[in-house]
């Protein structure tokens, strides 16, 4: 599985839903928009700078009325949810190995 290293540029509230936020992700010589299920464990302001995993082969989709492009890696049990965020400085676009 391709994985790459996404930065988190921007993050806010798709309207009209409680649980989704649109994400802008830096991939070193691209960005994507992604929407993601996590605005119950997430603020918007608390994920810029982050940066998690983001597969790189991802079909697009429109969710809400967003085009998707991809999807954020993150875990969840017992209704807790954590995204997969490295824990040193990765640059946008590394590959997670």
């Amino acid at each position: 599985m391709d994985l790459r290293a996404a930065k988190v540029l921007q993050a806010e509230a798709v309207p009209k839903t409680e649980k989704l936020l649109k994400l802008t992700l830096d991939l070193g010589g691209e960005q994507r928009t992604v929407v993601s299920g996590i605005a119950g464990a997430y603020a918007p302001a608390d994920l810029i700078g982050r940066t998690g995993a983001l597969p790189g082969q991802f079909e697009t989709n429109q969710i809400r009325g967003v085009m998707s492009q991809g999807m954020i890696l993150a875990g969840s049990a017992d209704n807790v949810l954590a995204l997969c965020v490295f824990d040193r400085e990765v640059p946008p676009g590394a590959k997670a190995t």
